[in-house]
């Protein structure tokens, strides 16, 4: 396509189309109207002669033809921008960066680790939502970088990893202790085996995997509130999830599987064969070791369930992937914020599957307790996005290196 001849204007009202995805979004952005900017698109087509976005109910999606166009124009664009852009006065302060994402990420571990650049100077404006919706406002010039629980498809936006996060099926040591979790751990660990009979559902077993309960992972959802798409650090991890999953970033609650899911742990001890003649008298069942690795879910059937969503976006993921089985459960309670379904779960409440990230300190006090350590658990990747090119604003680069150096000890 010939693009000489082209009005710079119209270049970029189309480069602000293309990055927002409608022309409300490049409105906002450029200081427009949307009439004007639907003007200016129309004018451009009729330039080229070619079809560049095409029309939906919500939004626009770009043409192969956009796509070549957006690939010739972005740079030069974005340099010219740059160049020519106001030059704030010295001494002049900086524009706040607008920074969103899942609410319990921002508040536990995001905005600690800003706490520095907020010192020198650096302001704030922090809002906190599901994915989506977010990633529509980043779109539309609302914010300039999101911390996301999915990879946002398509060119408009520029995703980078941030941080994984890995979920734990949690409960306060009183359930625990009913359930046999936590004395069958302690036993074992002292050498001597669970006594016989007593009130534990046989089958519980916690899975030794050589990390204690209470010690995070290498690497730490985000945690997002909806169900996220797949996915480990491509740098650190294994072969990504796959994608239905938890916006928890911890907020949106994901849902990413691994490629192939695990096979289910056993449920229950092998039935004896049918040929061999029962003994005269059978023996006191022994509490199972925890050594033994095998977990049936079932005997959590009479525990309360305290989830983010009524859907239980993260049980559901970690039911799947940890054991190979559908659960089909109703929520006792529901708190759409991870932070208070913790401290329904430390107060006893019930059970839950939480980001370890949250959880871990009640884990290492004893407040809650692991109770399963699979070898494999679910892990969900949060990404840092923000729209393409050059933000005329310092401080936006500053609060996303920081971020993405900071991540690493997450």
């Amino acid at each position: 396509m010939e693009t000489a001849s082209l009005d710079l204007n119209l270049l970029r009202t189309f480069l602000a189309v293309y990055r927002s995805g409608s022309f409300t979004g490049a409105a906002r952005l450029l200081g427009l109207s949307q009439p004007t900017v639907t003007t200016q698109m129309r004018a451009l087509e009729r330039q080229t002669g070619r079809e560049l976005f095409e029309r939906l109910p919500r939004g626009v999606a770009p043409t192969s033809v956009a796509d070549e166009l957006a690939a010739r124009i972005a740079a030069p664009l974005d340099e010219l921008a740059a160049v020519a852009g106001p030059t704030p006065p010295a001494g002049a302060r900086a524009e706040p960066v607008h920074l969103a994402g899942p609410a319990e990420l921002l508040c536990t571990t995001v905005l600690p680790a800003l706490a520095p650049l907020v010192a020198e100077g650096v302001r704030l404006r922090v809002a906190t939502g599901l994915t989506d919706p977010l990633l529509d406002e980043l779109r539309a010039g609302r914010h300039d970088l999101v911390i996301a629980t999915t990879r946002p498809r398509g060119r408009t936006l520029h995703a980078v990893p941030l941080t994984d996060e890995e979920f734990v099926l949690v409960a306060a040591p009183v359930w625990a202790e009913r359930l046999g979790v936590r004395q069958r751990a302690r036993d074992t660990a002292d050498g001597h085996p669970a006594e016989p009979g007593g009130a534990e559902p046989p089958g519980m077993q916690a899975r030794e995997t050589g990390r204690p309960a209470s010690q995070g992972p290498a690497d730490t959802d985000p945690p997002g509130t909806r169900e996220p798409e797949p996915g480990r650090l491509a740098a650190q991890a294994p072969e990504p999830l796959a994608a239905q999953a938890p916006e928890p970033l911890a907020a949106q609650a994901p849902e990413p599987l691994a490629a192939q899911a695990p096979e289910p742990f056993a449920a229950q001890a092998a039935e004896p064969p049918a040929a061999q003649a029962p003994e005269a008298e059978s023996p006191a069942p022994q509490a199972p070791e925890v050594a033994q690795g095998f977990f049936d879910p079932a005997v959590l059937h009479g525990v309360p369930l305290v989830t983010y969503a009524e859907d239980l976006p993260i049980a559901r993921r970690y039911w799947r992937h940890v054991f190979g089985r559908r659960l089909s459960r109703t929520a006792a309670v529901t708190v759409p914020d991870l932070r208070g379904v913790l401290a329904a779960v430390a107060a006893g409440a019930g059970f839950s599957v939480l980001p370890r990230y949250l959880c871990q300190e009640p884990l290492e006090s004893g407040a809650l307790v692991a109770l399963l350590e699979p070898e494999d658990p679910p892990i969900n990747t949060g990404f840092l996005v923000q729209r393409p090119g050059a933000s005329d604003n310092p401080d936006v680069a500053r609060v996303r290196a920081l971020l993405l150096r900071a991540a690493h000890g997450w």
